[in-house]
């Protein structure tokens, strides 16, 4: 495996993306990868190390290539637009430069967490008209598939507390409620959160899986009956270790759910039926 950190994006709105990059199969000729560009939560304050390389390894474990991206914060707001078009940039320099990169520019799936799954949302509502704002032909924006995470959604649905948070995310940029932008060019949707998440609602996933089905997008809504905001693999090796909180030694066993565990290989199989990964792997 090959790790690269570069700047890319457009020329004002640079961004640094982090390319994780599968060494080659001794025995095959030169292999193609779906590409996975990564946006992890951190309610626009970091970026979660849980949702980053860890998350990025297990693609990689599938053969996919992956770039995460470190998208505007609110420690420079407003977060909108700036963070839509850093993605475009991201995305339109993988689309172009397939070749180097050794991806498939017709497989990529664009996957968010929590504040990065508002950004990923909103990017899949968006991108024909970012597009035309940003004078790029629209297929250099396209997207293949989107995986969300407990996202935020809806920026009237509970998350953010207060105004000023909201005001440093939106700015004057109106079109932050990603349930009410969906179209039919919104690309396949794989979406999962739990019912008792209790820092997103479950209602943010549930009114855009309404959206998207009533656009007739495929989808894929998965909501778990309980475990907390964050969970992210749902397993030991991403719950939080006593020395986080010894005061409340058992709060990390929150974050162990072995029936939510399965999100990732569900994802997967829901990719396989997409993309025909069979047949991509096997027609190289």
């Amino acid at each position: 495996m090959k790790v690269s950190k570069f700047t890319c994006g457009l020329p004002d709105y640079p961004v640094t993306v982090t390319f994780y990059q599968p060494a080659a199969i001794a025995d095959f000729p030169s292999q193609r990868r779906p590409l996975v560009i990564l946006l992890p939560g951190g309610g626009y304050e970091f970026y979660s190390d849980r949702e980053g390389e860890i998350m990025a390894l297990q693609y990689l474990a599938q053969g996919f290539a992956v770039a995460i991206v470190a998208y505007q914060l609110r420690d420079q707001p407003p977060v909108l637009p700036t963070a839509l078009y850093q993605v475009a940039g991201v995305v339109q320099e993988f689309r172009q430069h397939a070749l180097r990169y050794q991806i498939s520019a017709d497989h990529i799936l664009l996957v968010g967490f929590s504040a990065g799954g508002h950004v990923a949302a909103l990017y899949a509502d968006l991108w024909p008209r970012l597009a035309y704002t940003l004078k790029i032909p629209a297929m250099c924006l396209a997207v293949s598939a989107l995986t969300l995470g407990y996202p935020v959604i809806g920026l009237r649905l509970g998350w953010p507390p207060t105004s000023a948070v909201r005001r440093s995310i939106t700015g004057d940029w109106r079109e932050h409620e990603a349930d009410k932008l969906v179209t039919p060019q919104n690309p396949p949707t794989f979406i999962w959160t739990t019912a008792d998440d209790e820092l997103i609602a479950a209602e943010n996933t549930r009114r855009y899986a309404k959206a998207l089905q009533q656009q007739r997008i495929p989808t894929d809504v998965v909501i778990y009956p309980h475990g907390p905001h964050g969970l992210s693999l749902a397993r030991a090796v991403t719950a939080f270790p006593v020395s986080f909180e010894p005061s409340n030694p058992a709060f990390g066993e929150r974050f162990i759910r072995p029936d939510v565990a399965g999100w990732f290989d569900r994802q997967i199989r829901w990719l396989d039926n997409l993309w025909d990964l069979k047949r991509f792997w096997r027609q190289q």
